[in-house]
């Protein structure tokens, strides 16, 4: 609206059918926390075709924020803008891309993140870049970084200047070849190859998958990440709360749907087939980062089966029965991943992928998955941590 006006006025005029007012309204009661209201004056003016309610409606529906989650009609208001506005195509990639909204079409969902990219999103350049090193498509990631970079991508910047470094990423770059892009767009959706799994034990099953992701990617995941950590918490098993511990000094960051993108959904997708579960199993991703001094001591990942609160954790998606740790760097001192009970310690490699189960064949925790993080001694450790559930985990499908 052009000027500001007072929310009697805003009702008055939303009242007589002004879109734009209805719009206004319905912010203003959000903020107030009249949830209804604010829906009703919401689905109103994207009922006249209000393109910023149409997009709010849209993400609310899909997020599930105060309405029902309906990802279907969210399509049917978001297909229509794809021609015009690059907030729906990024928007229609999540809803055709993501496995939480079951569609599964990810080559789709690429296709639009694709045109959002041709309009200038950086993130979304970023993204079919990252998805172009995953899988070797060099001739895409220089372009497609350079693009991504001049419209102030910072860690789209910093993976072209190590690109350059090491001489990957094809020529110099100077625009992005679309047809290029259009053509490795099933490449770029497929599943990421795995490296043959190396056996650590076979009760509870350890093993690692070396060199699972490239160094770009990581260092990607590490700068996205970094200004979100906080201080890292762990499950009472009384409460079934998470608290902070000293057991765990860590910091982390846990990566929710807003904080998601097609580059971790690839990489779920990929826990998911070395687990052999579906990817809805899987609790959402979390990023450590352990400074000199900070550890993660003797811990198991299942919950207590004595535990007095543990009802409430299993009862969100069953035991967590498998766990996956990708180390995203490994230039500092310390910070070993150690099995005390098995006498077994994993010296961390950047790019390997570490799975184990926690759980026997009978579902009940395995005390021999036992194991810590020890103390970093120099520098900072950077992990990539999934915990896969038993069952679907129910907040992956209702955010």
């Amino acid at each position: 609206m052009a000027r500001s006006i007072s929310i009697d006025e805003a009702a008055a005029r939303a009242k007589s059918g002004d879109a734009e007012a209805q719009y206004a309204l319905s912010s203003v009661l959000h903020r107030r926390g009249e949830w209804g209201e604010s829906l009703h004056w919401l689905r109103l003016a994207a009922a006249q075709a209000l393109i910023p309610a149409q997009l709010t409606l849209a993400t609310f529906l899909m997020d599930g924020r105060r309405c029902p989650r309906d990802p279907e009609q969210a399509m049917q208001l978001l297909q229509p803008l794809a021609a015009t506005e690059m907030e729906a195509n990024l928007l229609l990639g999540e809803l055709h891309g993501f496995a939480a909204f079951e569609v599964g079409d990810r080559e789709t969902g690429l296709r639009y993140v694709a045109a959002a990219a041709r309009r200038g999103d950086a993130g979304a350049l970023r993204q079919l870049a990252m998805l172009g090193v995953c899988h070797g498509c060099w001739n895409l990631v220089g372009p497609l970084l350079d693009a991504a970079a001049r419209r102030g991508d910072a860690a789209a910047a910093h993976a072209l200047a190590s690109a350059r470094a090491e001489g990957i990423g094809g020529a110099s770059p100077s625009a992005v070849d679309w047809t290029f892009v259009d053509e490795a767009l099933p490449v770029l959706a497929s599943d990421l190859p795995l490296p043959q799994a190396l056996p650590l034990r076979q009760s509870p099953l350890i093993r690692t998958l070396p060199g699972l992701i490239h160094p770009l990617v990581l260092d990607m995941i590490i700068k996205l990440a970094a200004p979100r950590v906080q201080r890292s918490q762990i499950v009472d098993a009384r409460t079934g709360e998470v608290r902070a511990d000293p057991m765990r000094n860590s910091s982390h960051v846990t990566l929710g749907p807003r904080e998601h993108d097609h580059v971790l959904e690839a990489l779920e997708r990929c826990i998911g087939r070395v687990c052999g579960t579906p990817v809805l199993n899987g609790e959402f991703l979390q990023i450590l980062r352990y400074r000199a001094g900070e550890e993660f001591k003797a811990h198991v990942d299942y919950f207590n089966e004595g535990g007095a609160g543990t009802h409430r954790s299993l009862a969100d998606g069953g035991q967590r029965a498998q766990t996956a740790l990708l180390y995203l760097n490994d230039d500092y001192r310390g910070g070993r991943t150690c099995f005390p009970r098995l006498d077994l310690t994993i010296e961390p490699r950047r790019g390997d992928l570490l799975h184990f189960h926690n759980v026997s064949a009978d579902g009940r925790g395995h005390q021999d998955s036992l194991h810590a993080g020890m103390p970093v001694v120099a520098g900072e450790k950077w992990l990539l941590s999934q915990w896969i559930r038993s069952e679907r985990h129910p907040p992956r499908v209702a955010w």
